[in-house]
């Protein structure tokens, strides 16, 4: 399951006793971890009892299967998160396999893991027992989603409008995203509404997509457009030197794909009026 798939299903669903988070994307599986900790555990001194982290490689797995057997302090339910799973030894194997045959009801713990090796045993038992929740890099559709289903969480409203603008200047990393948000909503205030204005008139382009641009503008012959976004990227201290050989790279790029379009552009068929037509 993708985790903005998981991030959707949680509020009108029971959490599971076991789930594993793998994927590049830590800011992701922190995501999922918050909204766990809200289904789970209302808001108060609950959670100092009722919710705890650990470090596999550190605490050891019987550490922290030992903390999730512990009952919750009720009404809420515990929530346990072991880190670095991948770095648990062949000879815990023993350990998990007693817990996940077994988990306690009461309980949600959940494994958290840059990548996962199938071929160990351990990673086979875990997988097999839990729900698989993939914390990968964001696609702009999932990402245009997440930021909807963010905003609604804190009491905002997005534009349709003023999505894409955000995720084309800032693109699909979720810290950078979650941090232009923020500052987008504090700038409209309490259950304000952003729109494409805010986007433009707030949001720092990154020097990717500028320098993209730059390289647009020379190609179209637009040169005040061009000496605009030179500017701004000489201001922001782009080195002039690093600038040079980038739109060297994608003039080129620009240039092969000029050629490749030429080379597969259809011949539109003669409709025998024209001078090729053959006499005689």
């Amino acid at each position: 399951m993708k985790a903005t798939e998981f991030l959707e299903r949680l509020p009108t669903t029971e959490p599971a006793p076991l789930y594993v988070l793998t994927g590049e994307d830590t800011w992701l599986q922190r995501d999922c971890i918050e909204a766990l900790l809200h289904r789970l555990i209302p808001e108060g001194g609950l959670r100092d009892f009722n919710y705890s982290e650990h470090d596999v490689e550190r605490d050891t797995l019987r550490r922290v299967l030992a903390v999730a057997r512990e009952l919750p302090l009720p009404p809420a339910r515990r929530l346990v998160v072991a880190r670095n799973f991948e770095k648990l030894s062949e000879a815990e194997v023993e350990l998990l396999k007693d817990y996940v045959r077994q988990p306690v009801p009461t309980t949600t713990l959940v494994f958290c893991a840059g990548t996962l090796d199938k071929r160990r045993t351990s990673v086979t038992v875990l997988l097999k027992a839990a729900t698989v929740i993939e914390c990968a890099p964001l696609t702009p559709e999932e990402a245009r989603k997440w930021i909807l289903a963010y905003g609604r969480r804190q009491g905002f409203e997005w534009s349709p409008e003023a999505l894409g603008p955000l995720i084309g200047a800032v693109g699909c990393d979720l810290a950078r995203l979650t941090q232009e948000a923020e500052k987008l909503m504090n700038y409209v205030g309490p259950g304000g509404r952003i729109g494409p204005e805010v986007v433009a008139a707030l949001v720092v382009r990154s020097p990717h997509e500028d320098n993209f641009l730059l390289a647009e503008a020379l190609w179209q012959g637009e040169a005040p457009r061009a000496l605009r976004l030179l500017h701004r990227l000489l201001s922001r201290g782009e080195e002039p030197v690093a600038l040079v050989g980038l739109l060297a790279w994608q003039l080129r790029q620009m240039l092969l794909a000029h050629d490749l379009m030429a080379v597969n552009t259809p011949v539109k068929p003669c409709s025998g009026s024209c001078a090729c037509r053959p006499t005689g």
